[in-house]
């Protein structure tokens, strides 16, 4: 079964809302903090703040640090599935490469063994006990470039023939040809008139 890892998710509208806030809590802390350093003389090492004042700062920062900390799990939650589609991913492209190197180890056996018992006893002799992975031998490189090559040669006999192919064995025409001159040497020992070993 191949599974497809899904793509990373874009940001929700609920993390854009959840970033507006804690920058918006963020900005008023700076403001404030801001305002009241601008107050100060500079001799001065101390500013009043009121309890309400107090209270809002408290609240702002509450609301920036559930904004970063529901970011940073959202971010953390990000991380694990894609680390997770990676395995995954990583998983399935070595299936494939083990399911492709045994095909790869079947089509070379395949042509071990055809070339084994059409290729005579040198082609055995040069096959047998090598490893389907290797690279191809050169006798084996040879004979391939031989029959390409007689593949050609046949090919553009056929081309310039002006009869075409025959598909009658040789076999048969010769049976055929020893059984004429048989009857025509028979009907001439009984010397029947008219009869001719001529085509």
């Amino acid at each position: 079964m191949r599974v497809r890892a899904r793509p990373a998710r874009p940001p929700t509208r609920m993390s854009n809302e959840k970033l507006e806030r804690g920058l918006q809590a963020s900005v008023k802390i700076f403001e404030f903090s801001k305002n009241k350093l601008a107050q100060l003389a500079d001799d001065e090492t101390e500013c009043r703040v009121t309890r309400d004042e107090m209270t809002s700062m408290k609240k702002a920062a509450a609301a920036m640090n559930r904004a970063l900390t529901a970011l940073v799990r959202e971010s953390h939650d990000a991380e694990n599935r894609l680390t997770l589609e990676l395995h995954m991913l990583r998983g399935i492209m070595k299936r494939e490469n083990t399911d492709r190197d045994a095909n790869r180890a079947r089509v070379y056996e395949l042509f071990r063994r055809f070339n084994a018992s059409d290729g005579g006893d040198g082609a055995s002799a040069s096959t047998v006990g090598a490893n389907p992975l290797n690279a191809p031998t050169p006798t084996a490189v040879a004979i391939d470039k031989a029959l390409a090559g007689l593949e050609r040669l046949e090919q553009s006999m056929r081309d310039v023939s002006p009869v075409g192919r025959v598909n009658i064995h040789g076999a048969g025409l010769l049976a055929a040809k020893l059984k004429r001159d048989a009857l025509v040497a028979a009907a001439a020992a009984e010397g029947q008139p008219g009869t001719s070993s001529e085509c």
